[in-house]
């Protein structure tokens, strides 16, 4: 999508999505909630505050929350504020039911039940995989999209829901990490850095 169409073929494609954005999709949120702990997905400021808070505080402070806010105000944006209306029950009813059956969780079963190296090496790859292309490469392909669309000076094209695109989706800002435990602390520091430093 970044590269196939015109700056005036993507501005009407996403007018006729308009008001909605990205951050709208359940099932996306759904998905990450069965990938990791929800403190995991916690905004990164908040999330050494919350560790060892209830489910309910946790998916107050949920990264994505904070993407859904108009820039000039601070304030949620409307469209984020029908979304959470509409899905929020469901949303909190996932990371209970998730919380001892995330994908995490089934790996450290497997874990402590006893596997061979080469399987759980091969896991720690696989999760490994499934944590950069769910948390920097699908990101940074929406921001490099955006900055390829949307970027106008002296003022970015505003988003389609209102939100902050400029902050809400550069992994580096938020280093929202499913499996913080499979990476270095190099790795975990330099976070989808490098991708974006080359948008």
């Amino acid at each position: 999508m970044e590269k196939g169409m015109k700056k005036s073929e993507f501005l009407a494609f996403r007018d006729a999505l308009a008001p909605a954005s990205g951050f709208q999709s359940a099932q996306y949120r759904l998905i990450e909630l069965g990938c990791a702990p929800v403190i995991n997905i916690v905004a990164e400021s908040k999330r050494e505050g919350l560790r060892h808070a209830s489910i309910e505080e946790q998916m107050e402070a949920i990264y994505w929350r904070d993407g859904a806010k108009i820039e000039s105000t601070g304030q949620p944006a409307y469209t984020a504020v029908q979304f959470i209306e509409k899905y929020w029950d469901d949303f909190l009813f996932a990371a209970q039911s998730y919380e001892h059956c995330n994908i995490w969780e089934c790996f450290c079963q497997l874990k402590r039940a006893g596997m061979s190296d080469t399987e759980r090496l091969s896991l720690e790859k696989a999760l490994r995989l499934l944590d950069l292309n769910i948390n920097v490469n699908w990101p940074l392909q929406h921001y490099k999209t955006a900055v390829r669309y949307l970027s106008k000076k002296p003022t970015d094209i505003a988003a389609t829901g209102g939100t902050n695109w400029q902050k809400y989706l550069p992994p580096r800002f938020q280093r929202r990490i499913f499996y913080p435990e499979l990476w270095t602390e190099v790795q975990r520091a330099e976070w989808g850095k490098s991708w974006v430093d080359d948008v």
